[in-house]
């Protein structure tokens, strides 16, 4: 009895086990804007959380898309703005040596169609507007000169940032103009999965065995 459920345990743990979790953090400042608001200069702030398992929905022109793998994504910025929403939505794009650079984007945009490439198209995500501004979409680049950061199509679960040296920003679109975000004190890491299911079933395990 006690192997038999020993081995229940093992297997439901195994069932349970998922995806890694990648959270990226960055602060910025913005380079360029001409949306009312979003002056040159003030700071921003963004947390990204994306889970690395999972197929490409279509590769083409060695580029790789992921619809639905980002969880959560918010942004804080110096004018109050602060927006954030969690689910399933997004498209990330992970392109390996296309004119000499390696890189990914995510993208998140307020209207389904604004996606590009990927049918059915990925879920949309739930922002503020600002003022007078309606927002549209925002594209959050790293991108390296070299071309040598990866060689595949899995969505990465660590980085260099210290490679991506041809590109760390962010271009948010709104109905009246867009304004750019440069990266700062970027950093990434695995959001802990909670251990809970597999402690019940050890200790169930351990019950079983002492009652025996």
């Amino acid at each position: 009895m006690t192997k038999l459920i020993t081995a229940c345990a093992i297997a439901a743990a195994a069932s349970t086990a998922s995806a890694d979790l990648i959270r990226i953090t960055a602060t910025g400042t913005i380079n360029s804007s001409i949306v009312s608001g979003f002056g040159v200069g003030q700071t921003m702030q963004m947390e990204l959380v994306y889970e690395s398992d999972g197929n490409p929905q279509l590769i083409s022109n060695r580029q790789a898309f992921f619809v639905d793998h980002i969880r959560s994504i918010s942004f804080i910025a110096e004018n109050g703005w602060s927006v954030s929403d969690t689910g399933t939505f997004g498209q990330i794009n992970k392109y390996d040596n296309l004119a000499n650079t390696d890189g990914i984007q995510f993208q998140v945009a307020a209207n389904p169609l604004t996606y590009q490439f990927t049918n059915p198209k990925p879920q949309a995500v739930d922002f503020d507007d600002s003022g007078a501004s309606v927002f549209d979409t925002v594209f959050i680049n790293f991108a390296s000169s070299s071309g040598t950061v990866w060689d595949n199509y899995n969505l990465p679960e660590s980085y260099d940032f210290t490679q991506f040296d041809a590109t760390q920003n962010a271009l948010f679109l709104w109905s009246t103009g867009s304004f750019l975000v440069g990266w700062s004190n970027v950093q990434a890491s695995v959001v802990p999965v909670p251990a809970t299911p597999m402690l019940v079933l050890v200790g169930l395990a351990t019950a079983a065995r002492r009652r025996r």
